[in-house]
């Protein structure tokens, strides 16, 4: 896990790949097949044009790859499967990554004082701090071993608040679907007041939430986690007559199936950032001579470059909306090959503009960055099975991230494509369809268990896969959907053992594949953008107008992406700590994080623990003169 902005470092300089940046390095082979699987590329050994060219090329090795051009993109060329690959910045990646694991840094004191030496660096063997008992309001102060500064740090969650016996009230009406201007009304507060209150509770939510996430790194009992993964869009409203373009972002989030823990719910958009500021820098670092994968702000959107893909998506024709499963997931990879950089999630949209307030971020990076923080964080876990949306972006960020488990064998990826348009009537007859057929198999087959005969199932399904798209990735039926998803397709992206020769061996590696396969499932994470969706009110769908030629109105949407960003990140904590499920449990309690569902006030007065007492370094003192020596 990235730790503090001075862990990030770039190493190797400009060439025909972007050099790696703080261990990441992501621009490799993503076939799992392939031997340059998660093999970077070799550097450059000479400069072009120079050295004699071999009689005879060698045959290509681990490492091999061409430097292409594909209409102004920059592509690697694996010379072993010859399988295209586009650049992708592994310093945007690095710096999102940074940016959405910040919380699980633990607050330290650091010094104030910008002429010392240790100013904003936190403890360490070489900074140190001591304690310096506590001011007027009972917070706890230091002081500075390098320049003898006292400054106060940490103490009560509410300093500094009046109205501190509105906390609770604001935060429950946040997250269950009370309007921003109804919680002004009901609670009679005016809306700084409450925008305040949104900051607090955003910020005392990261912190009890990174100290309690903080323990699933060293955490050995996690076992086997199954995972679902999967994105969701927002509306950000227009805030100009004269451009009434709404802004599209997208929350890419993981949920455990077995828990229904969040891990991450990570929004395309980061409020730190100006456009105004960024511009001018990346005139000075030259971004505009260089390729996306190789300028220093390569992971954000800057707006001349969001209107101009969009323009050109405008002159795409969209396609037509698929009545089968089968039609649909075939689309959707027609879309993904259609598109410049294959990974690179929707893109810009002619009816959508970047944010007024912060900056939107690449889709790309983003999903990098996500997926790279899960895998972290699920470290100590034996096995890892992603069960992704089919989105190609997805399935990339996950082969770069985990090359080496997939190789062992301890991680597994898989699209997954759930019908979601029919009707309840359709569902159901869907249904139980599929739980007829199962109940005749089960009574042809008296001796079989329930789970044995759900495997035959799944294996006769599996006999009967289908090649589907471009790369033809063979999906399988899944034969026992439910009502939540009435008709499934699942493929395994990294099916990459040779079937065995001993036929017992042979036999228990396609049941251990009929057990993955039925695990697969969106249901978690579908679960949790559905609560999304009802308990925030920013976060709804539109409204069709029936007086206004049935256009779409957003009327409850933020106007400030940021206000949406902090509800997403409060929504979750609330999620995995206060909400209880049918068996009287929220997440974090299936998953070991908490005893019990925790109260909105253990959230919002929560103090970490204050850093061990250590005494500073005793500074020599001058040698007091005498009178004669004073004198002389």
């Amino acid at each position: 896990m990235l730790k503090k902005k001075s862990s990030l470092s770039i190493v190797g300089g400009p060439g025909r790949f972007p050099p790696t940046a703080a261990g990441i390095q992501v621009n490799h082979c993503k076939n799992p097949r392939c031997a340059n699987f998660g093999v970077p590329p070799k550097p450059d050994a000479t400069p072009p044009g120079r050295g004699r060219k071999p009689k005879t090329a060698p045959a290509p090795e681990p490492g091999d790859y061409l430097s292409i051009q594909v209409k102004g993109v920059p592509y690697l060329k694996c010379q072993l499967c010859r399988e295209s690959i586009p650049l992708q910045s592994n310093l945007a990646i690095a710096e999102e990554l940074l940016r959405i694991s910040a919380y699980l840094e633990p607050p330290a004191p650091a010094c104030p004082n910008e002429a010392c030496p240790n100013f904003g660096m936190p403890a360490s063997p070489a900074v140190s701090y001591a304690r310096f008992g506590v001011n007027a309001h009972g917070t706890p102060r230091y002081r500075c071993g390098e320049c003898r500064k006292v400054f106060a740090f940490g103490g009560k969650s509410t300093k500094r608040q009046r109205k501190t016996h509105i906390n609770r009230d604001v935060f429950e009406h946040l997250v269950n679907s009370v309007p921003l201007r109804r919680i002004i009304k009901l609670l009679k507060i005016s809306p700084e007041t409450l925008y305040a209150k949104l900051d607090f509770i955003y910020r005392q939510c990261r912190l009890f939430a990174g100290v309690r996430e903080r323990t699933l790194l060293d955490k050995t009992d996690l076992g086997k986690r199954y995972l679902s993964v999967d994105r969701q869009k927002f509306v950000v409203n227009w805030s100009s007559r004269k451009d009434r373009r709404n802004t599209q972002l997208l929350s890419i989030a993981t949920s455990d199936l077995a828990t229904g823990y969040v891990f991450a719910a990570n929004l395309n958009y980061d409020a730190q950032l100006q456009y105004e500021a960024v511009a001018a820098d990346a005139v000075k670092c030259g971004d505009h001579k260089l390729d996306k994968p190789f300028r220093r702000y390569a992971r954000v959107w800057m707006p001349d470059e969001f209107d101009a893909e969009a323009k050109a998506a405008s002159s795409c024709l969209s396609p037509a909306k698929p009545k089968e499963l089968t039609e649909a997931i075939a689309t959707a990879y027609a879309v993904a090959v259609g598109r410049l950089d294959i990974e690179a999630g929707d893109g810009a949209k002619p009816s959508a503009r970047t944010p007024v307030r912060g900056i939107q971020l690449h889709e790309t990076a983003v999903m990098n960055a996500h997926v790279q923080f899960v895998t972290r964080l699920l470290k100590q876990a034996p096995k890892l099975r992603f069960y992704m949306d089919q989105e190609s972006g997805l399935r990339a960020a996950f082969m770069a991230a985990v090359p080496n488990r997939v190789r062992s064998r301890t991680a597994d990826a898989f699209y997954v494509s759930v019908a979601k348009e029919q009707t309840i009537d359709e569902k159901r007859a869907l249904v139980s369809r599929a739980t007829r057929r199962a109940k005749r198999f089960k009574e042809c087959h008296p001796d079989l268990t329930e789970e044995e005969a759900e495997i035959r199932l799944m294996r006769d399904e599996m006999l009967c896969a289908t090649p589907i798209g471009f790369f033809k990735d063979p999906w399988v039926n899944h034969p026992l959907p439910d009502l939540r998803e009435p008709e499934k397709k699942v493929c395994w992206l990294t099916d990459i053992d040779s079937p065995a020769a001993d036929l017992d061996e042979r036999e228990q590696q396609l049941n251990h594949g009929a057990r993955l396969l039925l695990r697969a499932s969106l249901s978690a994470v579908d679960r949790f953008f559905m609560q999304i969706r009802r308990g925030i009110t920013m976060a709804e769908r539109g409204v069709i107008s029936a007086s206004a030629d049935r256009r779409l109105w957003f009327g409850k949407n933020a106007y400030d992406p940021d206000h949406l960003a902090k509800l997403l990140e409060t929504f979750r904590v609330y999620f995995n700590y206060c909400e209880v499920g049918e068996d009287k449990r929220t997440p974090a309690m299936r998953l070991g994080l908490a005893r019990g569902p925790v109260a909105s006030e253990d959230i919002l007065y929560f103090t970490p623990e204050a850093p061990e007492r250590r005494r500073a370094p005793r500074t020599p003192r001058a040698k007091e003169k005498s009178p004669a020596q004073l004198m002389q």
